[in-house]
């Protein structure tokens, strides 16, 4: 292999890795960042929809729109540290909506800033994985999608316990200013690193860009069964910080910190695993597998207490976190390589960020404002991550699943 093509392979894999580590660092901030703003500014509950909804809803409109845009322009670097300084810079906001007062200028800070976050979160995952999809051959691309996601899980178990652990010494608004300085420089060195990176599948122009290529039978069924997997995991996730506020007792501060971090620490080991079984097994079967998993950690976590019940919240992250080399493998299975960025977009856009939307609002239409009812939501959530599970092995093998096997090229 040349060397050249070899350290350009390995810098986009070290530049998407970090870029995943920030970009995810953030994305676990925005349920910790609602349940700060309800404690600090009493507020009702109904803001922590109103922030995951935002930011949700804005992530899944853009995510195809970015990958569709990024296959026609071949600048995915470029517009991956965009996403990431757009992100950071929305935190900056945050730290503006701690320091207000509860009234109607608050909501729409909040719900603006929650807008702003997700349309920064939309640029990495279709991007990065179409990046490490080209780089790598069959063989290695689903081990190198396994150590991505492992780094974006090292940013979700990291930025918690650090933002507390900043706001020991600082405020927890001058904790939240100095990360969103430290996201606007790791952009920067993300441009720095993907500058040199150019897509080599390219399709000519008029195909690049017809959706009929993207829109394929196996991507919407994908789509959809991701929607019921995002649904019944980050309908948990997202009031996860409030149910151990409030149901278990454990109020605002580094503990809080430190057990949500147990759940991304899980998922580090999680991202490594899958990424390996979905070069060796079925994807579908592994896709199932972990929906599965996923459903039962959480009622484990539910029906325990204590030590237990803390090695349930690291099997969830285990298995709950591992959508980003199962479902971006598995959606390169159903479209050409030359749109793999748009595939991936629609599939992360509309089924994951789709279903993240959905998820917490039904958990708040079950509770209103009795957190005594999160139990009930939170297991009906697991009921509803099983019933996925068992529906995606029905997923069509995909028609260019032989192809990608078969053609094991390093396009970097």
């Amino acid at each position: 292999m040349d060397k050249g093509l070899s350290t350009s392979r390995w810098r986009a894999l070290a530049s998407t890795s970090f870029g995943h580590l920030v970009n995810d660092g953030w994305v676990t901030f925005i349920p910790l960042m609602a349940d700060l703003i309800v404690n600090e500014n009493q507020t009702p509950l109904a803001i922590v929809t109103l922030i995951s909804v935002s930011f949700y809803s804005s992530s899944a409109l853009l995510n195809f729109y970015v990958g569709h845009l990024a296959d026609a322009s071949g600048s995915q670097g470029k517009m991956m540290s965009m996403g990431i300084a757009i992100i950071s810079l929305s935190y900056l906001g945050f730290d503006f909506a701690l320091g207000h007062p509860a009234d109607t200028l608050l909501y729409f800070a909040v719900a603006l800033f929650s807008v702003l976050a997700g349309l920064g979160s939309a640029f990495y995952h279709p991007i990065a994985g179409s990046i490490v999809q080209n780089s790598f051959s069959f063989n290695s691309r689903g081990k190198a999608l396994g150590v991505n996601g492992a780094f974006g899980q090292v940013g979700s178990a990291a930025f918690p316990p650090i933002f507390f652990g900043i706001a020991l010494f600082l405020t927890q608004r001058g904790a939240l200013a100095l990360l969103a300085v430290f996201g606007l420089a790791a952009s920067v060195a993300i441009w720095w690193g993907l500058g040199g990176y150019r897509n080599r599948t390219m399709a000519p122009k008029g195909e690049r860009r017809s959706l009929r290529k993207v829109l394929t039978r196996g991507i919407v069924i994908l789509t959809a069964i991701t929607v019921v997997r995002a649904m019944a995991n980050t309908g948990v996730s997202v009031w996860l910080p409030t149910y151990i506020t409030f149901v278990r007792g454990e109020g605002v501060g580094s503990l809080l910190g430190y057990t949500i971090a147990a759940a991304f620490i899980g998922a580090i080991p999680g991202q490594l695993v899958f990424g390996a079984l979905v070069e060796r097994l079925d994807k579908r079967y592994v896709l199932g597998i972990s929906s599965a998993g996923a459903g039962l950690a959480v009622l484990g976590y539910i029906w325990t207490e204590g030590a237990v019940a803390l090695v349930f919240i690291v099997l969830f992250g285990f298995f709950s976190y591992s959508s980003f080399p199962t479902l971006l493998s598995l959606a390169s299975d159903y479209v050409p390589a030359a749109n793999w960025t748009a595939a991936n977009g629609f599939v992360w856009g509309f089924g994951m960020m789709g279903g993240n939307v959905l998820g917490p609002a039904i958990t708040q239409a079950i509770i209103g404002n009795d957190y005594a009812r999160l139990n009930a939501a939170f297991t009906l959530l697991a009921v509803l991550g099983l019933a996925g599970a068992i529906a995606t092995p029905l997923l069509k093998k995909g028609e260019y699943a032989r192809a990608n096997r078969e053609t094991g090229r390093e396009t970097v």
